[in-house]
């Protein structure tokens, strides 16, 4: 593998923004006001909807022009019911950048971990099956030891997930629930000298993979008590320039949301994208989630084939990662001696044709 170097040039970004807040505490309507700002003359404004519909609430009435000084907002909707699984955020956001969006506002993103078909579902759900035998029989001690080994999968989705947004070019703003939150905590008692056990209030915390709004291009979390503002004693990830857009006390205005799309905007055109990568990666995690049965039919197919060989002369790079996945696919099915039935008896060029 080889390194290319060069100067350091500031890039344009697509936005991925975290506005994380309770209920009442202003998130849907402040993210439409951003989205307002941020999609200029000619953009078009899309929300994946996860609530059952209520963002078009924000909706003009038929007949009627949007009035966002006034509530409500030319936007397109996309009703986005369960599994909330991370490949199907992916796809939700693939339609709608199809349907012409240039600013997206997905609320809530919160299902995403903690909703129905969500990471935490999916870990349950597979802690529960580990510990199910043939008969149906539910051993409660096995599901407690399977917790750890069950979240792997939904990890790693999730990271697939991540891995994506980084990589759009659309912006993006996520909406998230938040709780109040608290910390149990050992401190010595100074009358008895013994420990005893005390409540630290955390505050409101979102509701997401605990790295979420950190890997995001700015965050804030706002405050029932304060509803449109982003609070600065809550968690949040604002650099000194975002701080400047977004001040403690003002509250979210189309002005911010054009501010932010300039700072995002600001700096050398990003490279084209690479289809010929993302098509890699497509196959990769194709393979990476398939099955005995199906990884011998992706590889045997003849798009595989063709896709393949045109990697092997052009991107050796990316062909190179393909090879490797499939090996590693190959190698999971296989037992301890080496061979599995459906592997036994082929050669190496075999299992990973070229």
């Amino acid at each position: 593998m080889t390194f290319t170097i060069r100067q350091a040039v500031r890039g344009k970004i697509g936005l991925l923004f975290g506005i994380a807040g309770a209920s009442g505490s202003g998130k849907t309507f402040s993210a439409l006001t951003l989205a307002e700002g941020i999609k200029g003359e000619g953009g078009k404004i899309a929300v994946i909807d996860t609530e059952a519909g209520r963002a078009l609430h924000y909706a003009p009435k038929p007949g009627a022009k949007a009035e966002p000084e006034n509530g409500t907002f030319d936007f397109l909707h996309l009703d986005f019911p369960a599994p909330f699984s991370p490949e199907r955020y992916i796809e939700a956001i693939k339609t709608a950048e199809q349907a012409g969006a240039t600013v997206i506002v997905i609320d809530s993103m919160s299902h995403e971990w903690d909703g129905e078909g969500g990471c935490a579902d999916m870990a349950e759900q597979a802690a529960i099956a580990a510990a199910t035998d043939r008969n149906g029989n539910f051993q409660a001690w096995k599901a407690e030891a399977m917790t750890a080994p069950s979240w792997k999968k939904p990890k790693q989705l999730h990271k697939r997930m991540m891995a994506r947004l980084i990589q759009t070019r659309t912006h993006l703003i996520f909406c998230l629930r938040a709780q109040e939150k608290i910390k149990f905590e050992k401190v010595r008692d100074e009358c008895t000298g013994r420990e005893k056990n005390e409540i630290r209030q955390l505050g409101f915390m979102p509701i997401c993979e605990k790295s979420f709004m950190f890997e995001l291009s700015g965050s804030m979390t706002m405050h029932p008590e304060t509803p449109g503002q982003p609070r600065y004693d809550l968690q949040r990830k604002l650099n000194a320039e975002l701080q400047t857009i977004f001040p403690e006390g003002e509250r979210i205005t189309v002005e911010k949301g054009s501010r932010l799309r300039n700072w995002a905007e600001t700096g050398e055109d990003r490279p084209p994208i690479d289809k010929e990568a993302e098509a890699a990666r497509d196959l990769i995690e194709a393979i990476q989630d398939a099955d005995e049965t199906k990884l011998q039919r992706i590889t045997a197919s003849a798009k595989t084939v063709a896709f393949r060989k045109r990697l092997t002369e052009g991107r050796p790079d990316l062909a190179e990662r393909v090879d490797q996945a499939i090996q590693d696919a190959v190698a999971s099915f296989l037992p301890d001696d080496g061979e599995d039935a459906g592997f036994r008896g082929m050669s190496e060029t075999e299992q990973v044709p070229a």
